[in-house]
């Protein structure tokens, strides 16, 4: 639920789409000497990139050791409020007219990358490259609406690319950048570059594989300076293949190109292995955000890879690791945290729910055509979308498995507001999602199958008419849900064929055309007045369905670039989430509970709402 926002990928940047990842990260850290020095934070899904800004390696795993490695003008606390970040730098409008909105963004004098070159404005200059597809075209890397570009960003299609006007602007000095836009934007905040290490990323695509002298790197970031005015295309195609394809080699040691690793967070990437673990040692040089703790300081932080959720919580209980946190736990998981002495245990709303999606075509960039029973938007295809929908047992699911954990547990009706907000009640009262939970669900079910037997008169719950392929990623919470749903919706003539799948996300099994309907988890990264457009929009990074829509697609665009009322807001959420439901397209399932559990050792872990919520506020952490 978020417009396009950057994220760092280890000083690399990316506009970030919703994460549609498993959301479930612990966080952890061994037990050892008395005097502890080293977290461990445990991922429940593999490390794969240490780029999360391409189209494979926008995961919530590796957007994690992303925000330990790097940072811009901007982060969110855990009230989910968007701070300014004046260690790094500042920003503010310049001129604000109707068709000329231009923002300064200034780089704080004094830093350096982890290798020691200074950071300045220029390292700010590849976020147009990775989000304006006007410039890849341009440039000769390929119109990301058509072809996939060799910058193979998520962040194109955003309200930055759709609005910029011409180049951004450096001031003399190389400390400031200044970018146009043909319109007043909304949440302008959102729309700041973060910073890169472009001196590494040319010596790169030279082939060089050591770390560069003074001397070197600066001459390499004023060679892509000019290599992006004049948009050198054979240069940039060759900075493109690595950042695309070059950080994606998670076997780090001391053979690793040195160049891959280079950071301005609080922490460097020190060694890897793929599958297993990647490490991460204390960044002496860093000064672009807030102060790391001084007493009893984290010196280490380890993501160590377990997919098996009982061994995760085995490992908080023998003391193994320091601190737990889960978004798709379930009521023994809890039971079995809350008996651990040693440890706080708090559970709350986060800013991660989960959804069910029907697919209607291909994937964005897909070749495979899709032919499922859901295909298209014939009215067979809809009234069959539509009765699985209604046999989908929402109320049954939150009972039975998630107010174990959080008593006040409901179904989520929309994806553009979270429960108690005026405008969820709003959107809910008008979009037609109140047919998911009128009546019983028996008659709704009964509703479900009268449908399936206009096509297939034999259907019945003895005699399943129609296949669905159900992928989602593997968790005891998934599998649970899909327990339920799938006896439910043998009710409606459905037989549901489950694929949990442990590589759902790394594999892009959930864009696959061989699935009927995919279950997982999105996650907030902002907040901002385009929330959740890029999952409907025809061209949006989390719209993997192959949902396409007109107006849909119109009032995405103005959510996420024009200034509007909050009744203007309003009603065009209205109007994509009435074209949602009379597509038939999905439905959002709940608002995931969270758990967290942390060692009363460990100090500061205050766990947030979006983005990295475990690790916010890493610089804070201690003994």
């Amino acid at each position: 639920m978020k417009a396009k926002s950057f994220v760092r990928a280890l000083g690399l940047v990316a506009a970030a789409a919703l994460t549609t990842t498993g959301l479930a990260t612990v966080v952890a850290t061994p037990a050892g000497a008395s005097t502890k020095s080293t977290v461990t934070l445990l991922s429940t899904g593999e490390i794969t990139s240490l780029n999360s800004g391409t189209s494979d390696g926008y995961t919530t795993y590796n957007i994690d050791v992303a925000y330990l490695t790097g940072i811009g003008f901007t982060y969110y606390n855990d009230k989910a409020t968007l701070l300014d970040n004046p260690a790094f730098g500042s920003q503010k409008i310049v001129k604000k007219k109707a068709k000329d909105f231009e923002i300064q963004y200034t780089v704080k004098k004094g830093q350096v990358w982890s290798d020691g070159n200074p950071i300045d404005a220029v390292d700010l200059l590849l976020t147009h490259v990775l989000v304006t597809s006007k410039y890849s075209a341009s440039a000769g890397l390929g119109d990301p609406a058509k072809d996939k570009p060799a910058f193979d960003s998520i962040g194109y299609g955003g309200a930055y690319g759709e609005h910029v006007v011409g180049l951004p602007k450096i001031s003399a000095d190389h400390m400031s950048l200044t970018v146009k836009f043909d319109q007043p934007m909304p949440d302008w905040k959102l729309l700041a570059p973060t910073p890169s290490p472009v001196h590494a990323l040319e010596q790169l695509a030279d082939g060089k594989k050591k770390l560069g002298t003074p001397a070197q790197n600066l001459a390499a970031k004023a060679q892509f300076l000019k290599d992006f005015t004049k948009k050198a295309s054979a240069r940039l195609k060759k900075m493109g293949a690595k950042w695309t394809n070059g950080y994606n080699n998670m076997n780090i040691n001391k053979n690793t190109n040195p160049l891959l690793l280079i950071s301005n967070g609080g922490f460097i990437v020190s060694k890897g292995t793929a599958g297993a673990s990647v490490t991460l040692v204390r960044n002496p040089k860093y000064t672009s955000g807030p102060a790391l703790a001084t007493k009893n300081p984290i010196k280490t932080i380890v993501f160590k890879e377990i997919t098996d959720n009982a061994a995760a919580v085995q490992a908080l209980q023998n003391g193994d690791i320091d601190v737990y946190y889960n978004t798709l736990p379930t009521g023994a998981d809890k039971s079995a945290l809350s008996g651990i002495g040693s440890v706080v245990v708090k559970t709350a709303v986060s800013g991660n729910y989960s959804h069910f999606d029907l697919r209607v075509g291909p994937s964005n960039g897909s070749d495979t055509p899709y032919t499922g029973a859901f295909a298209g938007d014939s009215q067979k295809a809809k009234d069959l979308r539509h009765a699985f929908l209604l046999a989908l047992p929402r109320q049954q699911i939150v009972d039975t498995l998630i107010k174990p954990i959080m008593s006040s547990a409901k179904p989520m009706d929309t994806q553009f507001a979270f429960a108690g907000s005026p405008e969820y009640a709003a959107l809910v009262k008008a979009s037609g999602v109140a047919e998911y939970s009128a009546g019983t669900q028996a008659a709704r079910t009964a509703k479900a199958l009268a449908l399936v037997q206009k096509y297939y008169p034999d259907a019945s719950a003895s005699n399943s008419a129609v296949t669905i392929k159900l992928a989602h990623a593997d968790s005891a919470t998934r599998r649970n849900i899909t327990a339920l749903l799938t006896a439910e919706e043998k009710k409606a003539g459905f037989e549901v064929t489950e694929f949990n799948l442990p590589g759902f996300f790394g594999d892009a099994e959930n864009k696959s055309s061989a699935y009927d309907a995919t279950m997982y988890g999105f996650g907030l990264s902002s907040i901002s007045q385009g929330n959740s457009v890029d999952i409907y929009k025809t061209d949006g990074g989390n719209n993997v369905w192959g949902w396409s829509n007109a107006s849909v697609d119109a009032n995405a665009k103005s959510l996420a670039g024009d200034y509007l009322s909050d009744k203007q807001v309003a009603a065009k959420r209205l109007a994509i989430d009435k074209v949602v439901h009379d597509n038939y397209w999905g439905l959002p399932l709940y608002q995931n509970p969270t758990i967290t559990a942390y060692t009363k050792a460990l100090k500061n872990v205050k766990p947030g709402l979006i983005g990295s919520p475990t690790i916010w506020n890493y610089w804070q952490w201690h003994y």
